[in-house]
């Protein structure tokens, strides 16, 4: 958007604009860094930055801001009308073209969060916290070695093997219900361990790894926090480089 036009949005119906900003819950987007919005496009604002942008080849303007305490909100104007549009976050809300707006919007979200948020593409509280206790315990990041921002792994930094991969798929492919996405997380266990643990409801067969020695969970909170540590420890505890015998077999 040009000057002058931000200029005419700032000053016309500044108070029905500031009740129409949804504010996005955390789980929809990533806690976002401050020193990577500028880059993004965002313009500082007051104490906000600002980020707006076309949808559907013009026919929406979203806008996005970020508040120094953290809060973000959405605005999404008609182009035409110049009226707020909210059909895109009424959950039974359908039909082709809100289904469109609503895709596009979140699209928009997903490229903000992944480019601009703490942890890219997987993020919530349920994944900061365990990417915290990585963090603080081990001294690992997750990465994403891979141009899809869907998949991310994080590595032992002292024997290079990874011991968690993070990844987004259908539900139907862990043999669960729903049609959208969700977040899950493969883990290495030993074999008797896969056996006792994978159950179809809470533990599944490792997606897209080895089903003898790795298994999934979902990122959605049905594992307790401490139990999933304990199941990282695990993990990480595999990912150790094993010590070679000497030849003579003594140690």
């Amino acid at each position: 958007m040009m000057t002058a036009d931000w200029t005419i949005f700032a000053r016309s119906g500044a108070q029905m604009m500031n009740e129409s900003w949804h504010e996005i819950p955390a789980g929809e987007i990533p806690r976002l860094r401050m020193d990577k919005l500028s880059s993004y496009g965002f313009r500082r604002e007051g104490n906000e930055y600002i980020h707006e942008e076309p949808l559907l080849d013009g026919a929406f303007r979203m806008y996005v801001k970020a508040a120094d305490d953290g809060m973000v909100s959405s605005l999404l104007l008609d182009s035409e009308t110049q009226e707020p549009y909210v059909l895109h976050l009424v959950e039974n809300a359908e039909g082709a073209f809100v289904g469109s707006v609503r895709t596009a919007y979140q699209e928009a979200l997903n490229r903000i969060g992944e480019c601009c948020g703490e942890h890219g593409a997987f993020h919530g509280e349920y994944v900061d916290e365990i990417l915290h206790y990585v963090r603080e315990t081990y001294g690992d990041e997750i990465e994403y070695p891979w141009k899809d921002m869907d998949s991310a792994v994080i590595r032992s930094h002292v024997s290079q093997k990874w011991y968690a991969v993070f990844m987004k798929i259908l539900p139907v492919k862990i043999g669960i219900g729903g049609k959208h996405p969700i977040r899950i997380m493969n883990l290495h266990g030993t074999a008797e361990q896969v056996t006792a643990l994978v159950d179809g409801e809470r533990y599944f067969p490792g997606w897209h790894m080895n089903r003898k020695y790795w298994y999934t969970i979902c990122l959605d909170g049905s594992i307790p926090m401490e139990e999933l540590q304990r199941r990282v420890d695990e993990s990480f505890a595999l990912s150790r480089t094993k010590r070679r015998k000497p030849s003579n077999g003594k140690a």
